[in-house]
């Protein structure tokens, strides 16, 4: 396994969980009407601080221990799939917006019927989750693509 493909391994495992639980906080609080516009901001920054440190120290990590193949630069087979990877991963966040701006509608009056009072600011908060969430399945759509590469040539 070159080491370009252990740090996308763990790259990916650590989006998963780092979004994984951002996200099912953000619909559990909504489920259960705390919508709370500055603990919602509160949490994003907390996911995004912890999803760059432990990225940083996931992939410095694994560099000490490949020693060597840390400095080399990509070879064309990795800086191919690495390119490859943006097609899918593009029409799959093209696809989420549009099916976003589709049954935009839809979600706003499901995420208001499990609040009990509406607050006049969830709509922005929604949308704007609603397009993080797309940019994160973009974002594994990439990195999946490219493993797949790695584990079956291509």
């Amino acid at each position: 396994m070159t080491l370009r493909e252990k740090i996308l391994w763990s790259s990916t495992a650590i989006t998963l969980v780092i979004w994984g639980w951002y996200f099912s906080s953000f619909v559990g609080d909504l489920k259960a009407g705390r919508i709370d516009q500055g603990a919602m901001v509160g949490s994003f920054a907390v996911a995004v601080i912890v999803l760059t440190v432990v990225h940083i120290v996931s992939a410095t990590v694994i560099a000490i221990f490949s020693g060597k193949a840390a400095n080399a630069p990509a070879d064309d087979r990795e800086t191919a799939y690495d390119l490859a990877a943006y097609r899918p991963a593009y029409f799959v966040l093209a696809g989420t917006i549009i099916a976003l701006m589709l049954a935009g509608p839809i979600l706003l009056r499901i995420a208001a019927e499990w609040t009990p009072q509406p607050d006049p600011g969830l709509v922005p908060v929604l949308l704007g989750n609603a397009l993080l969430a797309a940019l994160v399945l973009a974002e594994l759509v990439h990195a999946g693509f490219q493993l797949i590469r790695y584990r079956f040539g291509g």
